[in-house]
């Protein structure tokens, strides 16, 4: 007779959770290839080590595939299940009251970056594997195969060097890095860094104050909301007061409602703006520093008080960019009922001699085509003299909400919630469900819990992993037992 779920739970909680808070402890953010073996760092490759002991400890096959993919396998069947999970995390950004990178439990919530994004999960994935194997649950044409990529937060290298040389695809694969109740369809994403040449004007005009950006930068990376931007200005005008400049950059701030530092070195001023992180696919939830400080810099000129040497670049961002999160300076304020509106996230930022580099991220609906927004972006370019150089770009995918897969998961959601309310959903983020045909996205974000992925003071429900990882058991016997 299988072992009541709750029994293995009580039994193993312990054990889960330790596995949950040892691997938030390793600060896997992908980095760049160190010549050692180590393809996104040696963090990252210690992350992947450490959750393939835990899967063979547990009586799992295992396998590295070069520091780039882990597998943890059960089952010997012809069949393949796919659970597809990453080992690497986005960096800490600030605004943590805890340390990111040691995992602390404080009113039933457990803290900690990966804690959702995509660690706990995880392990709760290999913790249901093992309450199947040990109550010998498999059918026996069928294994289960976790597939770990390595840098999912960067450029997918580690799943794509996967696939080409393991061709060996599952039939059938649940993401655990996303929501409840499912995920029936993820949008376009596109990386693009768009280049404005500086026209400098260094002529000091009668009526305005010549300022001159020294410097200025923001943001860590496209696909999270700028938590911070700086910038410092000077001037040789006569007219110049460094003073004066500093209280009218306050005086905006304040009219932004947005805090802002400034301090004063000589005739040099700095500004740092601070904003709020948030994941890019969801840009409303944050405040992005880097368009409310270059909106502070171009309101700044609005009343011919001053103008920038670099004014050209301020009134671009302004008129393609400014606070909108939806697109509509660049013509791209698009929607549809299944995925809902377009977003960009302006995730990088920084301005030297010659250009001003932004890097985007945007998010397009299911509706749309690549071309599409290509034609708009080029539209922009062409209009302002900038240039652009895509990076990682994905196609929306979609699942009819009455496919075979999407009923299953639903069945086993509100069988295990009783939630009939909720509704198959899209996602503005892309996950490894992109990689392979017939994967899609499961939990492991439910409705009634705010999305913390990428943001600071990262939490889930201690409860919940119990939760999630007795639906994942049920899901995963479902799937075996209909393939």
């Amino acid at each position: 007779m299988a072992q009541l779920f709750d029994e293995y739970y009580k039994e193993k909680e312990a054990e889960l959770l330790r596995d949950i808070c040892d691997s938030i402890a390793i600060p896997s953010i992908a980095q760049e290839d160190d010549g050692q073996g180590n393809p996104f760092g040696r963090s990252v490759t210690k992350c992947l080590e450490h959750i393939l002991e835990r899967g063979a400890a547990l009586g799992f096959q295992t396998d590295n595939v070069d520091n780039y993919v882990g597998e943890i396998t059960m089952g010997s069947g012809e069949h393949l299940i796919g659970i597809l999970c990453h080992a690497d995390v986005v960096d800490a950004g600030t605004g943590w009251n805890t340390e990111p990178f040691s995992a602390v439990v404080a009113d039933g919530e457990l803290y900690g970056r990966g804690s959702i994004d995509d660690k706990g999960p995880m392990m709760c994935c290999l913790y249901a594997m093992d309450y199947i194997q040990r109550n010998q649950l498999l059918p026996d044409n069928t294994r289960i195969r976790m597939i770990i990529g390595t840098d999912e937060e960067e450029n997918w290298l580690s799943i794509d060097k996967y696939l080409k040389e393991n061709p060996e695809i599952p039939e059938i694969s649940i993401v655990p890095d996303a929501n409840f109740p499912v995920i029936s369809c993820e949008k376009g994403l596109i990386n693009v860094a768009m280049t404005v040449p500086v026209t400098c004007n260094n002529k000091e005009s009668d009526n305005r104050i010549l300022l001159k950006l020294e410097s200025l930068s923001g943001g860590e990376r496209a696909n999270v909301v700028a938590a911070s931007a700086s910038c410092s200005i000077i001037s040789t005008d006569e007219k110049y007061d460094c003073c004066k400049l500093a209280e009218a950059v306050k005086q905006l701030g304040r009219k932004l409602h947005v805090p802002v530092t400034v301090a004063i070195a000589g005739s040099k001023l700095t500004i740092k703006l601070e904003g709020k992180a948030a994941h890019a696919m969801t840009p409303e939830k944050g405040i992005n520093a880097i368009s409310y400080l270059m909106e502070l810099l171009f309101r700044l000129t609005s009343d011919e008080e001053y103008v920038f040497a670099q004014q050209n670049v301020l009134e671009f961002y302004h008129r393609y960019l400014g606070l909108s999160y939806n697109g509509e300076g660049m013509n791209l304020a698009w929607s549809d009922e299944d995925s809902g509106n377009l977003t960009v996230n302006v995730g990088l930022l920084t301005l030297t001699a010659l250009n001003l580099d932004v890097i985007i991220n945007l998010r397009y609906p299911v509706t749309k085509r690549f071309e599409e927004v290509e034609a708009a972006l080029a539209m922009v370019c062409e209009e302002s003299g900038a240039f652009m150089k895509f990076g990682v770009c994905m196609n929306p995918i979609y699942f009819d909400k009455n496919s075979s897969i999407v009923r299953q998961l639903m069945s086993v959601y509100q069988e295990s919630t009783g939630d009939m309310v909720s509704q198959p959903i899209s996602l503005g983020g892309a996950t490894f469900a992109r990689a392979i045909p017939n994967a899609i996205a499961f939990g492991p974000v439910f409705p009634d819990q705010e999305e913390l992925a990428h943001e600071a003071n990262e939490h889930y429900r201690v409860a919940d992993y119990k939760r999630i990882t007795e639906i994942y058991v049920k899901a995963l016997l479902k799937l075996s037992a209909n393939i």
